[in-house]
């Protein structure tokens, strides 16, 4: 081969020795931030037949938050084919569900998300009928628990993508919202609004470097998903520019009740005081109103595992 062939072979092999590299450290950036700012414990890859369960806990008045996710972790990595992957303080409670609203008879202000693996569905019932753990969850005041059928090659992909969105930001300048810009006070404040920010910066301590959104998605219509497509075109273009992003996406499962959702989603962000600037800024009041779904319940939690 002459020294023109020589030239281009050397050429691709740097290319994709380049891509290569730059997937490597985006993956380990992400495996950083799971394993030491969020304190997430899923590997990487698991079985294809694993079912994570994603766990809202109401406690009783009086009850530690910390004793009683500490029981719950205890009964839960004791029992055979089951692993805590997260646990989180309930920070805010953004959006409650309509569905669960109705099906336990009121709006449930959750105190604690935790999300647990199993090694299938089956594990999953037995866990539910094991007597240690049936004794740790009748000391909830309230609990409700939603399947996630979660795919390690999906989330491995999107991961990927947030990079390339990132280089085709850069290759074509397009211009950055960060830092936010506030928006401007709105005419009419609502009070509730104003206490669930307060209630949120609160948790610095606990959330000052990342937060885990709990998401359950309900699709709907054809016109609200057009534009729900839009409103998470522009969240995923501002979270491949700040380093965040999805950490857990998966089709829904009902596991108890009539409750139907299509997706579940645990959604990293660099900490409450960077969710609080987000949610005020003028970038996120301009697409909010594009938040179009069936129905969903957000909770936004900081991590404690570590501290369990």
């Amino acid at each position: 081969m002459g020294k023109p062939g020589t030239v281009v072979l050397w050429t691709l092999g740097l290319a994709v020795g380049v891509i290569v590299a730059a997937m490597a450290w985006h993956h380990l950036a992400y495996l950083d931030a799971r394993r030491n700012t969020l304190h997430d414990l899923q590997d990487v890859f698991h079985p294809s037949a694993a079912l994570h369960a994603v766990l809202f806990v109401k406690l009783e008045p009086e009850t530690d938050l910390f004793d009683a996710a500490r029981a719950l972790r205890g009964a839960t990595d004791a029992f055979s084919g089951a692993q805590t992957v997260y646990v989180g303080k309930a920070a805010m409670n953004g959006l409650p569900s309509s569905q669960l609203t109705e099906a336990l008879g009121q709006e449930v202000t959750w105190d604690a998300v935790a999300l647990l693996q199993f090694d299938d569905r089956s594990a999953y019932d037995r866990w539910r009928g094991d007597a240690g753990v049936r004794t740790v969850m009748e000391g909830f005041a309230t609990t409700y628990a939603h399947g996630m059928k979660r795919s390690a090659l999906a989330n491995l992909v999107l991961e990927q993508w947030f990079l390339v969105s990132r280089v085709v930001q850069a290759v074509t300048f397009q211009p950055s919202v960060l830092p936010f810009e506030p928006a401007p006070p709105r005419s009419v404040r609502v009070a509730t609004d104003e206490q669930r920010a307060t209630t949120m910066l609160e948790e610095r301590e606990l959330g000052r470097d990342a937060i885990l959104v709990a998401n359950l998605l309900k699709t709907g219509t054809p016109e609200e998903a057009a534009a729900n497509a839009q409103y998470s075109g522009a969240m995923m273009a501002v979270m491949a520019r700040g380093g965040h992003g999805p950490m857990h996406i998966g089709t829904a499962v009902t596991l108890e009740g009539d409750a139907d959702f299509d997706m579940v989603a645990f959604v990293y962000y660099p900490g409450v005081q960077y969710f609080h600037d987000l949610t005020g800024s003028t970038f996120f009041r301009d697409i909010i109103g594009d938040k179009q779904l069936g129905d969903t319940q957000a909770t936004v939690t900081v991590p404690i595992l570590h501290r369990l």
